[in-house]
């Protein structure tokens, strides 16, 4: 199969908070303000994580991620895409960045690096 995405996606094993973005929209079945899931991968462009709560498309959060190495940036996401992947009711999520610093890309584009000369 032919990768489409613009940036290469890395595994990474850390927990991220969402919290839904308020705007004119109701959004139904959300029963908590913030979301504790786990991410999946990560790459300049977007994450993907999983979780058991269902979200809705095209519905945006903001999202503290806290790295590897201890340092940590926030960023607004959009959920692009979802998928069932057990029959444990767990949901695996893609989502882009909206608003993401440069010097956040740059600390995403240092682990990539580091991750290739492992």
């Amino acid at each position: 199969m032919h990768e489409k995405r613009k940036s290469r996606r890395l595994d990474i094993d850390v927990k991220i908070k969402l919290n839904q973005v308020k705007n004119l929209k109701k959004v139904d079945d959300i029963n908590k303000d913030k979301i504790n899931v786990t991410l999946v991968n990560i790459s300049r462009d977007g994450l993907a994580f999983k979780s058991y709560e269902e979200l809705k498309l095209n519905t945006f959060y903001d999202v503290n991620i806290v790295l590897w190495t201890k340092e940590n940036f926030k960023s607004v996401i959009e959920i692009v895409r979802m998928e069932s992947i057990d029959d444990d009711n767990e949901i695996l999520y893609g989502c882009r960045f909206i608003g993401i610093r440069p010097a956040d890309q740059l600390k995403i584009q240092i682990y990539e690096i580091l991750n290739d000369s492992e």
